[in-house]
């Protein structure tokens, strides 16, 4: 029997494409609220780890193994915001961006913003 891989362009799935064809699905730990860490230092997934910069900033989300193809993370907790209705205060360093079509949607990390 031959296995089927996974479709190289997953751009255009729908939610009930990834749980249909995701090979893998990798949830955030458990967090406790009460660390004075931020959440996405302590629910981080034991396989990726934060990489430092020398004045200790982080430059991203490092995978310790190898990631096949089908994994997903997620989901990353935010409050979606488009490029119009950013709030003024708002620290852009903690953003994701992704088009949806002709808007591009900004996601603004909860966790790292301050929020809940």
């Amino acid at each position: 029997m031959k296995l089927e891989s996974t479709p190289g362009d997953m751009s255009g799935w729908r939610e009930v494409d990834f749980v249909l064809n995701c090979t893998y699905i990798v949830p955030d730990q458990v967090s406790d609220p009460s660390f004075s860490l931020p959440k996405a230092m302590t629910s981080i997934p034991r396989n990726l780890t934060f990489e430092y910069s020398t004045d200790n900033e982080v430059m991203g989300v490092f995978s310790k193994e190898y990631i096949p193809q089908g994994t997903r993370f997620g989901p990353l907790q935010g409050v979606i915001y488009t490029k119009d209705n950013v709030p003024k205060q708002a620290n852009r360093k903690y953003f994701w961006r992704w088009p949806t079509g002709v808007l591009v949607k900004l996601l603004e990390e909860v966790v790292n913003a301050g929020g809940t």
